[in-house]
């Protein structure tokens, strides 16, 4: 039974997607079998990304929808044999998407993964909670700036009250030229934010565990 890790943010391009694609090819590089879910509908770029995208027959709403199996929709990646891409598609068709079925899809996939990566959605809406509600972690990827910081916090306490307790954050596109001249945070400015944010009286009663993972240069 594989480990199911939502990859989100709340404000949009900070990176997530990059963030899911380079951590599925990572673990599979270690000899972990993943795969890696675009749960962003309408707006979905996973496959484009990992270069798939002209392999696609089946895709995540053909699964919630019933239109194939599961395995009939895992996109295998050209370079990786143990890394699995689940598409999305661009056309938005709500039928019968809704939690119940995402869920049941994301079920069906971490039995025979160790890894299962949902690439969520930008914002707070329906799509975040769709895609976060099945997670058993979170990754919360945040840009070094106030506002995606801000943004972030807001959406740790909705993680929270889903029941997802093990959050880590990871800052990307840091950029030491612009720290150095005072036009972007630190990565220790960020931490501290985070720090202030796990000893206030909103996180006590959250009671989230979380902490700074890593962080990206560019």
């Amino acid at each position: 039974m594989g480990r199911v890790i939502v990859v989100t943010s709340g404000k949009g391009g900070v990176g997530k997607t990059t963030i899911t694609a380079n951590l599925g090819i990572m673990l599979a590089t270690s000899g972990k079998s993943v795969c890696v879910v675009d749960a962003d509908i309408g707006l979905n770029n996973l496959d484009v990304v990992l270069g798939v995208e002209n392999k696609i027959v089946y895709d995540l709403i053909d699964c919630m929808q019933g239109k194939c199996r599961v395995l009939q929709a895992l996109l295998e990646d050209n370079y990786m044999p143990n890394l699995y891409v689940l598409p999305c598609c661009k056309i938005y068709d709500n039928r019968h998407v809704d939690v119940e079925n995402f869920s049941r899809v994301i079920a069906s996939i971490k039995e025979s993964f160790d890894f299962v990566l949902i690439d969520c959605p930008a914002g707070i809406g329906e799509g975040f909670e769709m895609a976060s509600m099945p997670a058993e972690e979170a990754l919360v990827v945040v840009n070094p700036h106030i506002a995606s910081i801000r943004d972030a916090y807001k959406v740790l306490g909705l993680l929270e009250s889903q029941k997802i307790t093990r959050s880590s954050i990871i800052v990307n596109r840091v950029r030491p030229d612009k720290i150095k001249k005072k036009e972007m945070l630190s990565v220790e400015e960020v931490e501290s934010l985070i720090l202030l944010f796990q000893k206030s009286v909103r996180l006590k009663i959250l009671k989230c565990n979380i902490h700074l993972l890593y962080y990206v240069k560019i």
